[in-house]
């Protein structure tokens, strides 16, 4: 169904624990220390195909390029993308506005 480098948007939630590479300055990453999860509309772009496509490791950006996380992603999970798509802005973090 999809092919690395595809650009997808997530139709489902995906859980927390298919969420497995967020890096410290993500947007995910709370305060607290808790990782926000990946909500229907949020695009990435397929960096991986786990065998005949039974699932797909999915790179999260925010606008500037840096990784926001990587996920496991069911195909029923998600869809491509189409222009009418756009950056989900909660990838923006404001420590970029003000330069960390």
């Amino acid at each position: 169904m999809f092919k690395e480098l595809d650009v997808v948007a997530l139709t489902a939630q995906i859980p927390q624990e298919n969420v497995w590479s967020v890096p410290k300055c993500s947007p995910l990453r709370q305060a607290s220390g808790r990782i926000s999860v990946l909500i229907p509309g949020d695009t990435g772009t397929v960096v991986y195909v786990q065998g005949k496509g039974e699932a797909f490791e999915v790179e999260f950006l925010e606008p500037d390029g840096r990784t926001v996380a990587i996920a496991t992603v069911q195909p029923s999970q998600a869809r491509l993308a189409t222009p009418e798509d756009i950056a989900n802005c909660r990838f923006f973090s404001v420590s970029h506005a003000v330069g960390r």
